[in-house]
């Protein structure tokens, strides 16, 4: 069962950003109550991924976090596991016309912020749909 509701879980990933966690870590941290592994461990783990894996521009570090709470939180097999990710991938294209950072980051784009923020509803709200 979750532990924080969405505005509760989206404000605990603005006070992470707040903090200088980079977008991957924001949205991990953000649930942390999910994957039962120590914040630390988590906050390494997912330092790499920011800013579209390593600063590349690649894969949003939002997603990319949001992939990665996906894999500790579901005891899935592959292509059960695949899906979800997909599926949180889509939705997260169709807000914001992109899943790739150096997209996401052109002139005229919604801040990091709204992008991490969006990552956590899509997220939390696949979780409730689960029953989680």
């Amino acid at each position: 069962m979750m532990k924080y509701n969405i505005e509760e879980r989206k404000e605990r990933a603005r006070m992470l950003r707040n903090d200088g966690y980079n977008c991957s870590q924001c949205v991990v941290l953000a649930f942390d109550d999910l994957t039962g592994i120590d914040s630390g461990l988590l906050a390494r783990i997912s330092s790499g991924f920011g800013s579209g894996y390593g600063g590349r521009g690649e894969v949003c570090g939002a997603v990319s976090g949001a992939t990665m709470v996906s894999g500790l939180s579901y005891d899935l097999e592959r292509p059960a596991l695949y899906g979800k990710v997909k599926g949180v991938m889509s939705e997260f294209e169709r807000m914001n016309g992109s899943c790739i950072c150096r997209e996401l980051k052109q002139p005229g784009r919604r801040p990091c912020i709204d992008l991490i923020t969006d990552a956590v509803e899509i997220l939390h709200r696949k979780f409730e749909a689960d029953g989680r």
